[in-house]
């Protein structure tokens, strides 16, 4: 009895066209840029800014401090910002200014702003503790020396005298305040960004 032979015909893949793996690139192009853009729009840093309240200038008998409240603003909707360090410095000339100790225990307590929010915190400065910036000196053209000014919050290099006259007569109603922070930013549990050195002055 003869056998019955079954054949099978197994289609080969179909292949894609030059037009087809052209798009497809794109495509997968496309998609790349779109979540890249995604990542850094999410991770971008929080608009940040500093104002100061409750300026309190009080005198006694031997020196003469000056409190106020810094105000760190968070305008972002997404980002919280966590503060390393911050420092403050009150400039009430070109060249002198004084070292401002922040209080962030009751304010910060876990060392963050929440997104869309602020953050108060209080502020002093002592009069004695006055530094002076020594600025450079450059020669014109006919060799005759010029003072430049220094940055402000460069590194002080003396102390003026102080005096009980010159303390009692410092002029507050002028001065700048320097902050000086390092921060990162950071969307819910997530994965926070790298550290940013933030300057800011607030004038009165």
């Amino acid at each position: 009895m003869p056998m019955a032979i079954c054949k099978f015909h197994i289609r080969s893949p179909c292949k894609w066209s030059h037009k087809q793996i052209i798009l497809a690139t794109l495509l997968g192009g496309l998609v790349a840029v779109t979540l890249t853009a995604g990542i850094s729009i999410s991770l971008a840093p929080a608009r940040i800014s500093f104002s100061v309240t409750n300026t309190i200038a009080g005198k006694s008998e031997d020196t003469q401090f000056y409190n106020f409240t810094l105000v760190a603003h968070n305008s972002s909707p997404r980002m919280a910002v966590l503060y390393g360090t911050l420092d403050a410095e009150i400039w009430y000339s070109p060249t002198v200014w004084v070292p401002a100790l922040v209080d962030r225990t009751t304010a910060l307590p876990d060392g963050r702003t929440p997104p869309d929010s602020e953050t108060q915190m209080n502020v002093c400065a002592e009069y004695w503790q006055s530094k002076q910036v020594v600025p450079t000196t450059t020669n014109n053209n006919n060799n005759q020396q010029q003072q430049q000014p220094l940055p402000v919050g460069q590194a002080p290099a003396i102390s003026p005298p102080a005096t009980r006259s010159t303390a009692n007569n410092t002029d507050w109603s002028s001065c700048t305040v320097m902050v000086i922070a390092k921060v990162w930013f950071k969307a819910g549990s997530g994965i926070s960004t790298r550290s940013y050195d933030v300057r800011a002055s607030c004038s009165q």
